[in-house]
Order: structure tokens, then C-alpha cells, then sequence
């Protein structure tokens, strides 16, 4: 129905995101079997009424909880500090900066569109000056999308959904939980009441700017870009270069 056979490459992508999202997140929740780990350590509840086999067991407990020594207690797991709610108005505005005044925005549609154009055929009875006008089309293009994804999946989906457009970095020290808690904030984020919930503004907006892009889009020899497979292609794409966005802003605040 969608020829999806070998015109989604990016869209399986997504999906491979989005299962290892899952993982990571579940591999960061606690289990129920932690419950009484976490009164009585890594031991098992004591039962004796002794103080002294009780004092005992506590002493073992302890040692054999890792990072700790005796006499230490365990260190706290660092929990995120929470952010000030935006306002419906305030979402707005912010993604409107983000998408027009930003100077990062403008440099980002000018590099993909020059990728996209040299991934075009070459036409022998067009110079240089007519690649350029090519190119300068396909970059208003690719800015009309982001800009729409910015607009719809950075404020107004947030304002609507009541969610955090704003990007959380993670309170682990590991890269690997670091960069996993990166890419799974493509699909979960913050509540405005500061729960974790489905990202339901990216997922909306994504769908948003995917589906208007078919009204600007031009497809070109051996690159279908209206149509279903073609929006499909986009809203995978969306969360690809999401989870990379994310990775970068996880990571670049320790360089710089």
C-alpha cells in the first residue's frame, strides 16, 4: 500500500530508536523486587528480635552494598532538579526563536540542503548558477519543515499537552547512561506537573511538519518526496536527528 518495501530505511531506523529507548528505560526503572531491597539492602529482611544479630546483619548489609565502606552510608542517587513550568505564551515564543532568530537554525538547513543537493543527478544543460538556484530552493524547502516542526512540536504541542519543550540533561556520570537517557527523551519527556509522560508534542509535531511539507516539497528524478512513503521517510527522520540533537546538547555543555 505505502511501497515501504525498500523506501524506509530511516523510518526502520527510528524504530531501532525507539526499541532501544524502551530498553534503556527499562533498565533505569526500578524493579518490584527492589522494594524490600532498598529498606532492608542487599540482604534479606532480618527476623531475629537480638539487637545484636540485627546490628549484624545491618554491618554485612553494608559492606556488601557497592561504593560504600563501613561506617559510610550509601551514596544518593542525583535526582534532576526541577524547572519552572513555562506558560503556554512563553513555549511559544521560545520556539519561534528557536526556529527564526537562532543562527544555528539557519546554518543547519544551509548544510542539508547542500547535502541533499549532491545527492541529486547531475543535469548536463545546467551550470553553475542554475545548481545554485537549485540548492537555494531546496534550502527554503528544508527551512519551511524545520521551521514548521519548530513552531508545532516546540510550542504549540507543549502549550496544548502541558510538556517541558526544553531539553533535560541526565544526573548519571556514565556516557553509556548519559547517551541513553539522550535518545530516549525523544520519546518520553517532563510534564509540566514535572512526571515523565510519552512525548506527545514531538510525536505530533513531527506528524504535523511531515505531512505540510507535501505541500512545498518537489520530487525530483530517483527522489520520490510527496506521498505517503515520503512523509513516512520525514517523521522517521525527525526523531533521528532528534536523538542526535539530544546527544550533542547532553554532551558539548563538558567541552565547552
Amino acid at each position: 500500500m505505502f511501497k515501504a518495501c525498500t523506501r524506509l530505511p530511516p523510518a526502520l531506523l527510528a524504530l531501532a530508536l525507539i526499541l532501544s529507548a524502551a530498553v534503556a528505560a527499562r533498565a533505569q526503572a526500578p524493579a518490584r523486587g527492589d522494594f524490600t531491597a532498598s529498606l532492608f539492602g542487599a540482604g534479606a529482611a532480618p527476623k531475629s528480635g537480638d539487637p545484636a544479630e540485627t546490628e549484624g546483619v545491618r554491618a554485612r548489609q553494608q559492606d556488601t552494598q557497592p561504593g560504600t565502606t563501613a561506617g559510610q552510608q550509601p551514596t544518593p542517587v542525583p535526582s534532576p532538579t526541577p524547572r519552572t513550568p513555562l506558560t503556554g505564551g512563553q513555549k511559544i515564543r521560545r520556539s519561534l526563536r528557536g526556529a527564526f532568530l537562532n543562527p544555528a537554525s539557519y546554518a543547519i538547513t544551509a548544510f542539508n540542503a547542500g547535502i541533499r543537493q549532491m545527492g541529486e543527478d547531475r543535469l548536463p544543460h545546467k551550470d553553475t548558477g542554475d545548481e545554485l538556484a537549485d540548492w537555494g530552493s531546496t534550502a527554503a524547502r528544508v527551512f519551511a519543515t524545520r521551521t514548521t516542526y519548530g513552531f508545532f512540536g516546540n510550542g504549540v504541542y507543549p502549550a496544548l499537552f502541558k510538556q517541558d519543550p526544553r531539553y533535560e540533561r541526565s544526573p548519571h556520570k556514565g556516557v553509556g547512561r548519559r547517551a541513553a537517557h539522550a535518545v530516549s527523551r525523544v520519546f518520553v519527556t517532563r510534564g509540566d506537573n514535572g512526571n515523565l509522560q510519552p512525548n506527545f508534542s514531538r510525536f505530533a509535531g513531527a506528524a504535523t511538519s511531515s505531512s505540510l511539507a507535501n505541500v512545498w516539497e518537489r520530487s525530483t528524478p530517483g527522489h520520490d518526496r510527496i506521498g505517503a512513503d515520503a512523509t513516512l521517510r520525514r517523521f522517521g527522520q525527525n526523531f533521528i536527528s532528534g536523538a542526535i540533537g539530544n546527544l550533542f546538547r547532553e554532551f558539548l555543555p563538558d567541552i565547552f
